[in-house]
């Protein structure tokens, strides 16, 4: 009997510890387990982030430095398309062009800038399969699903000026003056249009010159550009500022009497 007894102790206390050791392990091992797992995951993407960050910065240090040669490669940018229309400036240049090519403009007619605006490409339907149609033969090659075409992204605030010119000149001239057009400019200029007019025997009228059989009469269509500066930081207006003083009267003189000439 005595022996059953201590048995009985003995697999009771090993029930027992066994019960504390699942309780143990479900309670708190396991747990604290999962949370050092999980620190050790997070620490891993920390040290992941921060080695990304590390090479971002390499980057942003390596760009700032080059900072003075992207500046002066956007100031080259912004000569051929400029912040504004600057249309009066444009203007002098394309009679220095005439000029030089001993070429009369006509006429000069710059439309209001237009927002530009590209059409997305369509896509190639060819390849797509048509509803109803008969399944490939066995061994026959599959075509190919069509690729949606990327769209083109335009920058933002950029516009164009269309511009419409008539020169008049000799043939050798007026050529010479539309290669320079697009060529010898600081300004960007795309010819979209031309239409050319052999020119007869007939004097000068109307700011028209002279011309001869050989002469010619060409209309350029094209397009300038011009788009704001992205970086530019805008005057700060103050708006409880008070509107600037007009200058005041001048003591004892009547605007109404004329001004004598010297």
């Amino acid at each position: 009997m005595v022996g059953a007894k201590k048995s009985t102790w003995i697999g009771g206390t090993i029930f027992v510890a066994l019960m504390i050791l699942v309780a143990a392990w479900f309670l708190a091992i396991s747990p604290t387990f999962a949370a050092a797992s999980e620190v050790r995951a997070q620490a891993e993407a920390t040290v992941q982030s921060n080695e990304m960050l590390e090479l971002q910065v390499a980057k942003l240090k390596a760009d700032f430095e080059k900072l003075p040669e992207y500046r002066e490669e956007l100031a080259g940018l912004q000569v051929q398309i400029p912040t504004e229309p600057h249309l009066s400036d444009y203007l002098r240049q394309l009679d220095a062009i005439a000029v030089a090519h001993s070429v009369t403009l006509t006429a000069i007619s710059p439309s209001a800038p237009q927002a530009v605006v590209v059409t997305p490409p369509v896509a190639d339907v060819a390849a797509a399969p048509v509803d109803g149609a008969a399944p490939p033969a066995e061994g026959a090659e599959v075509p190919a699903a069509p690729v949606a075409p990327e769209v083109p992204v335009t920058p933002s605030g950029l516009t164009s000026i269309a511009f419409t010119l008539t020169a008049v000149g000799t043939y050798d001239n007026v050529m010479a003056f539309t290669s320079d057009l697009q060529n010898a400019t600081p300004r960007l200029f795309l010819v979209t249009t031309l239409n050319g007019t052999a020119q007869k025997d007939t004097p000068a009228s109307g700011g028209r010159p002279a011309t001869v059989p050989g002469d010619v009469e060409l209309v350029i269509g094209g397009l300038v550009y011009a788009m704001p500066d992205a970086l530019a930081v805008p005057p700060v207006v103050d708006p409880n500022a008070a509107p600037p003083a007009l200058p005041g009267a001048v003591p004892g003189k009547n605007p109404l009497v004329p001004i004598v000439g010297r």
